[in-house]
This record gives C-alpha cells, sequence and structure tokens, in this order.
C-alpha cells in the first residue's frame, strides 16, 4: 500500500467552493477528490509529453512519413473529400 502525502496548494475561493460542493454531492472528501482529479490530470499530461518525446524522437531518427504520403493513404482509406 502507498503512503499518502500531504501537499499544500493555494486555490481561488471560486475554485475552493467549487471543490467543497462537488465532494459534498459525491460524499467524498475534498482530498479524495483532488487526488483524482490531479491524478486524471497528471496522467493525460504525462501521455501528451510522451507521446511528443516520441515523435521529436522519430523525427530526429528521420522516421517520418512525407505529408502527401499521409494524404494520399487518407484518402485512400477514407475515401476523398468531396
Amino acid at each position: 500500500m502507498q503512503k499518502d502525502v500531504t501537499i499544500t496548494a493555494r486555490i481561488e475561493s471560486d475554485l475552493s467552493d467549487r471543490l467543497t460542493r462537488l465532494a459534498t454531492i459525491q460524499g467524498r472528501s475534498k482530498s479524495w477528490v483532488v487526488g483524482k482529479a490531479l491524478q486524471a490530470y497528471i496522467d493525460t499530461e504525462l501521455a501528451f509529453v510522451e507521446a511528443v518525446e516520441d515523435g521529436l524522437a522519430d523525427l530526429h531518427e528521420g522516421r517520418t512519413v512525407a505529408h502527401e504520403e499521409v494524404v494520399s493513404r487518407f484518402r485512400q482509406r477514407f475515401g476523398a473529400a468531396e
């Protein structure tokens, strides 16, 4: 089991009010809601950053496809746009 840690953050009062409202509606603690929100945000952002890093590595290694080839493959698969 992972050990919980405490963090401190300053947020606007409106956001705090909305956080309290959501936690109350969900029957959860504010800490639980913040933890889930941070987890979702960090998972999404890390996936994006890692995909960009992979793309840049491909670019630097010359693993690219010309734009014209991409358009051609797209049209073959999905048909020409009218």
